[in-house]
Formats: C-alpha cells, sequence, structure tokens
C-alpha cells in the first residue's frame, strides 16, 4: 500500500501484536491531548526525542 504495507498482510501483523512479538506501544514516545495536537503538528519539522506522539486525550 502507499504506507509501506500491503493490506493483505494486515492479519498477520495483527496476529503478531496479539501474541506479543510486535509491541508498537514501544514506538510511542509522547502522548497528548487533542488540545495540544496543533501545536505537535507545527513542531513536526524539528525533532524533539524518540518515538511518535499520539492523540490519548480527546476532552
Amino acid at each position: 500500500g502507499s504506507h509501506g504495507m500491503q493490506a493483505y498482510r494486515y492479519s498477520a501483523m495483527m496476529e503478531m501484536i496479539r501474541t506479543g512479538k510486535l509491541k508498537p506501544e514501544l514506538l510511542v514516545g509522547k502522548r497528548i491531548s487533542l488540545e495540544e495536537a496543533p501545536a505537535a503538528l507545527m513542531a513536526m519539522g524539528g525533532f524533539e526525542g524518540i518515538g511518535i506522539g499520539v492523540v490519548t486525550k480527546f476532552g
């Protein structure tokens, strides 16, 4: 697919996550609120640490 992985391989990937072979939570560097998202998007041009930011607070 356009993101580097064919859709037919998703089920195998999900199985690896389910069994603990893949640990996507280790990719998360920062948890942010929806209110913080615009500033985080503007700062994407600079590197601020390890991992990706994930919106986990919506209210």
